[in-house]
């Protein structure tokens, strides 16, 4: 199984990284490592490939699988059972945090000490409602101490919006216009930077992009853009057995 290890400076005993669509189970068109089971794959397929997934990251416990509907709900997963919910966070070494995408940002957040982190799935709903705010709330650790990595999504070149994503954004986040660049009566969106102007606005300063596409690269990753009825890529992080730094 091929990862996309995150590329970011996280205390030795976090591990964050995005699955690719290489070496499952799962038959055309989720061929072939779909990890969500909500998309019309074969239930026995999907598990076969999460079952893969725990052996071969060497998990510390069943990763966290969330119902994930473009909400702002973020749970802390020791203290409450609701799994409804497009964030999560943990302080426990047996809760790993999953964000299941084919497009949307997979956002990681842990502190610098190595005793929390977070998993945000934000589409453009998400993300101009208030995701990152919320889940940054609902974390113990100060903004200064968080690091972020955003994993895998779709990028500008790929991503055409209408006048109310970019009117949504640019009321909430004036800054966020950076983010936008006009094209035939409509918008391209970079949904990272954006991202990134959000996280940077709430005092975190360490944020890491992937660079990867979903859309480009049409070989490794999912695009629900570019065909609609397709798997999910599975992004990651949880608490490994290396000591802390």
């Amino acid at each position: 199984m091929k990862n996309n290890l995150a590329n970011w400076p996280a205390p030795k005993n976090i591990t964050a990284l995005s699955t690719t669509r290489l070496f499952g189970y799962s038959q055309a068109p989720y061929d072939s490592n779909n990890m969500g089971l909500h998309v019309g794959d074969n239930e026995h397929h999907v598990l076969q490939n999460r079952q893969q997934l725990r052996e071969l990251l060497n998990l510390p416990g069943e990763p966290q699988w969330l119902t994930q509907t473009h909400s702002t709900h973020c749970v802390i997963v020791e203290e409450d059972p609701d799994r409804n919910a497009d964030a999560a966070i943990s302080r426990s070494k047996n809760h790993p945090l999953v964000i299941l995408t084919a497009d949307c940002l997979p956002i990681m957040l842990c502190n610098v000490q190595g005793t929390e982190v977070a998993a945000v799935h934000a589409g453009w709903k998400g993300l101009a409602h208030g995701i990152i705010e919320n889940t940054l709330e609902k974390m113990e650790s100060s903004p200064t101490d968080v690091l972020a990595w955003i994993g895998p999504s779709i990028c500008q070149n790929c991503y055409e919006v209408g006048e109310e994503v970019y009117q949504t954004f640019t009321h909430t986040y004036p800054l966020s216009k950076q983010g936008f660049k006009p094209v035939n009566g409509k918008w391209l969106a970079n949904l990272p930077l954006i991202a990134e102007i959000i996280l940077a606005a709430k005092g975190i300063k360490g944020v890491y992009q992937s660079g990867l596409c979903t859309f480009e690269l049409k070989n490794e990753l999912y695009s629900y853009r570019r065909t609609a009825q397709t798997g999910r890529i599975a992004t990651l992080i949880w608490f490994n057995d290396q000591p802390q730094d």
